[in-house]
């Protein structure tokens, strides 16, 4: 196929997408109450924030097709949900440029890993990279035009170094990523921007410094490992994170002052009695306090020396349903989760820590009607 038919395929897919999603990137389609009361009407959740204190916010993604080669564009909804009675409050869907893929829920292994870090605080970009040129380079795309925030002047001659994770800061809001002039990890720096300055706002921390902002915080240290494709939870005032084990089960891992490649080799591991292959196989989620960690569905205590497991506890009742990772209420007292059981429907659901029992059903959470028989679904987070 000729180059213009390419682009003419990439054209045709995306409209088709947009046509689908209800005429554009701000659609409210499908954006019926799924729980108790009604849901906004459609110019509304077109216009509402998706970042809404009490609104569950989950992101649906599917790979549309462009042109003859094999190319593929994502189109990516994101809709959110008032977590008191189900409605329907936001919902914002777009198609992204060819050649790029957001962070975490877009790729394979998207539901489980990260979602929280793919969007910004106010949930107006994602964060992906955008395989252009010679060059693998982060960026942030307008979750309401689907175009790149900021890009970098396309006739300018300088040479970018590769990125190969982005991730934006759940606190601060800054994009993080690292960079590899040389190609390989053993040295590289991690580079933090602020996406509207665009990369004129570019902050390097030499690798040597990694340690300290590993030690920093809890959300620093979890969105610094994301930059080299690590997903761990630290504990608020850092220090001490929470990963996958290769062999099974969950590890502790303390931060170190040295290491010999990428941001995960300063990590040494805790020899944690309880946790390993012996211990809850489950990823970790993310810690409520120094020492209570929520590992999918089950709340692990351990010692203030991180050297045993006290208490193990499940947090909802034994059953055969696809759950998926649960994200913290802004109290504190509770968490949601997305659930599918038999019937191939999804739902939210919340729980809390304190009165324990049985999960309280929030809404059906229907696939958005753009065209797709298939989506990749994750809950992002409880604003």
């Amino acid at each position: 196929m000729t180059r213009r038919g390419v682009q003419a395929g990439i054209m045709v897919g995306a409209a088709l997408l947009l046509a689908a999603c209800g005429g554009g990137a701000d659609t409210a389609g499908g954006a019926e109450a799924a729980g108790d009361g009604g849901g906004a009407s459609g110019g509304e959740v077109k216009k509402a924030s998706l970042a809404q204190p009490g609104a569950l916010t989950v992101a649906f993604c599917h790979p549309v097709p462009s042109g003859g080669d094999g190319g593929k564009v994502y189109g990516l909804t994101l809709r959110s949900y008032s977590a008191k009675n189900g409605a329907v409050v936001a919902e914002r869907s777009t198609v992204l440029p060819r050649g790029v893929e957001p962070t975490a829920v877009c790729a394979k292994d998207g539901p489980a890993k990260g979602a929280d870090l793919a969007f910004n605080k106010d949930l107006t970009q994602v964060a992906g990279i955008a395989r252009a040129g010679t060059v693998d380079r982060a960026a942030a795309f307008d979750l309401t035009t689907g175009k790149e925030v900021a890009p970098p002047d396309p006739d300018a001659f300088t040479k970018r170094a590769k990125n190969t994770d982005a991730v934006f800061h759940p606190v601060t809001g800054r994009l993080w990523y690292n960079e590899q002039p040389h190609g390989f990890r053993s040295s590289d720096p991690v580079v933090s921007r602020d996406t509207k300055a665009g990369v004129a706002s570019e902050q390097r921390v030499p690798y040597e410094k990694i340690p300290s902002l590993l030690k920093q915080d809890g959300p620093t240290a979890a969105t610094v490992l994301a930059t080299s494709g690590v997903h761990g939870r630290a504990v608020p005032s850092g220090g001490v994170v929470a990963t996958g084990a290769q062999s099974g089960g969950v590890r502790l891992k303390r931060v170190a002052d040295k290491g010999w490649s990428g941001a995960d080799a300063f990590l040494t591991d805790l020899e944690t009695k309880g946790l390993g292959e012996d211990g809850p196989d489950c990823a970790p989620s993310f810690w409520r306090d120094a020492t209570t960690l929520v590992c999918e569905f089950k709340q692990i205590t351990v010692t203030a020396d991180y050297k045993k497991v006290v208490r193990t506890e499940d947090l909802v009742p034994e059953n055969d349903r696809v759950g998926l990772p649960p994200v913290p209420s802004p109290d504190g007292n509770g968490f949601a989760f997305l659930s599918k059981g038999e019937g191939g429907q999804w739902a939210l659901f919340r729980g809390s820590f304190t009165g324990g029992g049985r999960p309280v059903k929030v809404a059906n959470v229907d696939q958005p009607l753009d065209g797709a028989d298939k989506h990749r679904t994750s809950l992002v987070r409880w604003n």
